[in-house]
């Protein structure tokens, strides 16, 4: 038994190695979550910072016939990869390996796993509501996952041994777990984490594109909080705002209403009505934070 009294797992497979697979890498280790670690990066860079960091026992560029030895599988990698990484794994993974994974987007991946390749497979989404705007092995750190909500999103068809166990190993690793289905998950995570990614990089554009670009060079500590996620991977968000399309159009039509109107107030100089729609956004952000 590990410190938390989780039962330790004999091998554990991380397939991507960047911030949240190479933080949850580390915490397993230090933790002694794992009596062994084997890992997967396709990108031959990190895979040289991977060993330098020594985040697994066992690394390669793809799944291999090692995986065989995994009682769990995760799948930190982009979520437009999942459906590839899922083909390379089956034909080396063992019939009782849970696999989950940590993407940001749910539905398509529960969408590849009703196919009927996949019907034996032991499988539950997850994702840690954690992160940073950095990204790639080195960015990997100690307790990234402490205090912060993990979500499972169990279908029907998962096993609730399965998903005591993922939720067990998140606990463990200090998480603060809650379920909900992965319908749920995508709408509510187009709101409060893929809009927002994409005005950051809006606003940052917007800056660059105007008559003072220059502007950048001279601002405060407010830009540099609210752009600080327009650093994250462009990569990796886009795959997300594509595999979130329809709800994430949802809520940029919603914010476009929100900004007509307060352009509206400023065109016509109204001070009261500008008040009004800003207090709104104060009280809402205050019962938030409350």
């Amino acid at each position: 038994m590990s410190s938390s009294g989780f039962k330790p797992f004999g091998a554990l497979a991380v397939v991507g190695l960047g911030l949240i697979g190479g933080s949850f890498a580390r915490d397993v280790r230090r933790l002694g979550l794992a009596q062994q670690l084997i890992g997967y990066d396709i990108n031959a860079a990190y895979r040289k910072e991977i060993s330098s960091l020594n985040l697994v026992d066992y690394l390669a560029a793809a799944p291999d016939e090692k995986l065989a030895e995994a009682e769990l599988v995760l799948l930190a990698v982009p979520v437009k990869a999942f459906a590839e990484v899922l083909t390379q794994i089956r034909p080396h993974l063992s019939a009782s390996a849970i696999v989950t994974d940590a993407g940001s987007v749910k539905s398509p991946l529960l969408k590849i796993m009703s196919a009927p390749e996949y019907a034996e497979m032991r499988f539950v989404g997850g994702h840690p509501i954690a992160g940073s705007e950095n990204f790639g092995p080195s960015a990997a750190q100690e307790k990234l996952f402490s205090g912060k909500r993990f979500i499972l999103t169990p279908s029907e068809k998962t096993e609730q041994v399965v998903v005591e166990r993922v939720r067990g190993l998140w606990q463990a690793l200090g998480a603060v777990v809650s379920e909900m289905d992965a319908e749920t998950h995508d709408k509510m995570f187009a709101s409060v984490s893929h809009l927002p990614h994409l005005l950051a990089y809006a606003s940052i554009q917007a800056i660059a594109n105007s008559e003072t670009p220059d502007a950048l060079g001279h601002s405060g500590a407010g830009l540099k909080d609210f752009s600080r996620i327009a650093s994250s991977s462009p990569e990796m968000w886009a795959d997300i705002f594509l595999e979130n399309n329809q709800n994430l159009l949802l809520r940029i039509n919603t914010f476009k209403d929100v900004l007509s109107a307060l352009e509206k107030a400023v065109r016509e100089k109204d001070k009261q009505k500008l008040i009004e729609l800003l207090r709104q956004s104060k009280n809402e952000r205050d019962r938030w934070m409350s």
